[in-house]
C-alpha cells in the first residue's frame, strides 16, 4: 500500500490519528481547492467553529478583534476566513465586521466625527 493511499485514509488533522470510514465529511478549502477530509469528531468540531480552539490553543497566531476582543486564530488555513485584516493593522471578527459593513460609509463619518480632536 503506498503512502498516500494509507495518509488518505486518517483523518486530515494532524493532531488526530483517527481513520475515516467509508465517508469523509469535509472540512475546510485547501489551497489545491480541494476539501480536507475529516473524520466526524473533526468534522463536528470544525462545523461547530471551534477547531482551532480545541486543536491549535497552544499554537502561535492568535490575534484579538479589535472591535469586540474575540480571540482568532490568525496563524493556519482553517481559520483563514474567519477574520478580515484591517486597513491600520490589526484583525476584526467576521461579526464585527458585518455588523459595520451594514451602516455602510455613514457607520465611518459619525465614529470618526465622534471623537475629540485634540489639540497638537
Amino acid at each position: 500500500m503506498s503512502s498516500s493511499s494509507l495518509s488518505s485514509r486518517f483523518c486530515f488533522n494532524s493532531e488526530c490519528f483517527e481513520f475515516r470510514l467509508d465517508h469523509n465529511r469535509p472540512g475546510w478549502r485547501l489551497r489545491t481547492g480541494d476539501f480536507a477530509d475529516l473524520c466526524d469528531r473533526c468534522a463536528s468540531v470544525y462545523d461547530q467553529g471551534k477547531f482551532c480552539d480545541v486543536f491549535h490553543i497552544k499554537a502561535s497566531g492568535w490575534r484579538c478583534c479589535e472591535s469586540c476582543g474575540k480571540r482568532i486564530h490568525c496563524g493556519c488555513i482553517v481559520s483563514a476566513s474567519s477574520f478580515m485584516l484591517l486597513d491600520a493593522g490589526g484583525i476584526e471578527c467576521l461579526a464585527c465586521a458585518r455588523k459595520k459593513s451594514c451602516f455602510g460609509t455613514q457607520f465611518f463619518a459619525i465614529t470618526v466625527l465622534s471623537f475629540p480632536i485634540s489639540n497638537f
